[in-house]
């Protein structure tokens, strides 16, 4: 247990970093809303961004919901999804090669969790409106507050997974 320990701390300062990576996309947004930079005119503005928010809002909606489902076939260990893995997926160096579905799972879980802050930066740099991308920034926010990893959910996994092995 001492080493799903060790592969989930590592885990988890993944997750927080690219977490970090919000307030990153935050500082840049509001440097160029406040006029540090100097910005050419909006690549589109009103009613022709409309559409582009709406369909990078049904990507997000989408997102959500493929998040959960990447985990549990991802994670299934007997699942069609773990026939076709190799169980020596390459490691996070320190994770044992036991947990590297477990730590892959997590950092793409995290990255599809920081995509719609993308999405806001984006919708930002193409129609200057910073209310768009808090709004995105927000919903990214919420999203790794749902699905960043709980270690009683490795461990439930981890159990699993021995029982199965027996």
């Amino acid at each position: 247990m001492d080493r799903l320990r060790s592969a989930y701390r590592i885990a988890v300062i993944i997750g927080l970093a690219m977490m970090a990576s919000l307030l990153v996309y935050a500082v840049i947004v509001g440097l160029l809303e406040k006029g540090a930079v100097e910005l050419d005119a909006p690549a589109m503005a009103g009613h022709s961004l409309e559409p582009v928010k709406f369909v990078l809002i049904g990507l997000t909606v989408f997102i959500f919901f493929t998040i959960r489902v990447f985990n549990i076939r991802f994670l299934d260990a007997e699942g069609e999804q773990a026939k076709l893995l190799d169980p020596r997926l390459p490691s996070t160096p320190g994770v044992a090669p036991e947990f590297a579905r477990l730590t892959t799972a997590a950092v793409v879980t995290y990255a599809l969790c920081e995509t719609p802050a993308i999405f806001g930066l984006v919708l930002f740099f193409m129609g200057r409106n910073s209310s768009d991308f808090h709004l995105f920034l927000l919903i990214s926010l919420f999203f790794f507050a749902v699905y960043f990893p709980k270690y009683s959910q490795w461990e439930e996994w981890f159990r699993k997974q021995q029982g199965q092995r027996r």
